[in-house]
């Protein structure tokens, strides 16, 4: 087969949320692929200071992070988007004023309010890192972020917030506390754009793998798209293939379903 470039998601994609685990399965067919000359990109909403070094370790020949903020290739950054110091400071007040936790998400660090409450902020604070590795810090640190992840509650007043912001983010709803927050006219999408742009590929020859909302728009820009089985159902009549749940050999079964190993 002619060389494809493939873009995995990693969250309930290449990984599985409840063990934070990569199946066997999928780290061989991605292999496999590799050897079959194809190129393996990792597309994610993470910011690349929290995308896990052993995912990084599985062969990829580059990554898009921060929702199309950041790209690497060759273990090289290409590009990065970051949002204006001013707006950065203007939001952090807003984002106090408002009551609204969440993490700001940077090429180097990941920052938290010092009252961080809601239930998944509590998590990711605890699970991903530590302070020593600086790649996480408190919002009244020196530090730059290109996007945000964002919880609140009913003592928060979100819709004030957004109707502030609205014009210069785009929300996706993860959940119904739970919103991503990205700049308007940057996307997993645009970050597909510009790589095979550098690259000097044609959209026919790329294929993408997704799980949740915020892969609506990588999977849109794609030639052929992959939800997984186990994933946001709002995708399954937007792709090409739905395939198998993350643990249930996913990535493996698509990889062989398109021919990649011809």
């Amino acid at each position: 087969m002619k060389q494809k470039i493939l873009f995995f998601d990693i969250d309930g994609t290449l990984i599985d949320e409840e063990t934070d685990v990569v199946p066997e399965s999928a780290k061989k067919a991605l292999a496999a692929a590799k050897e079959k000359g194809h190129l393996l990109f990792i597309c994610s909403g993470r910011c690349r200071a929290i995308i896990p070094q052993n995912v990084v370790d599985l062969g990829f020949d580059g990554l898009i992070g921060g929702c199309g903020t950041y790209i690497e290739m060759e273990g090289k950054e290409v590009y990065h988007h970051t949002l204006p110091v001013e707006l950065q400071k203007e939001i952090i007040k807003d984002l106090e004023k408002y009551h609204i936790d969440g993490v700001l998400e940077g090429k180097d660090c990941s920052a938290f309010r010092h009252d961080y409450w809601m239930p998944k902020v509590v998590s990711i604070f605890t699970e991903n890192g530590s302070f020593t590795a600086r790649t996480q810090c408190y919002w009244d640190e020196e530090f730059s972020f290109d996007k945000m992840a964002l919880w609140f509650d009913e003592s928060s007043d979100m819709a004030a917030f957004r109707k502030k912001y609205e014009t210069q983010f785009d929300f996706i709803e993860r959940d119904p506390t739970f919103y991503e927050v990205i700049p308007k006219g940057i996307s997993k999408a645009t970050g597909i754009e510009k790589v095979c742009e550098m690259l000097l590929i044609d959209k026919k020859d790329t294929i993408g793998f997704g799980d949740s909302a915020n892969d609506v728009s990588m999977l849109g820009c794609v030639e052929t798209s992959v939800a997984m089985g186990s994933g946001n159902p709002i995708l399954f009549d937007k792709v090409t293939l739905v395939t198998d749940g993350v643990m249930e050999d996913g990535i493996a079964h698509a990889i062989e379903k398109l021919g990649l190993l011809e």
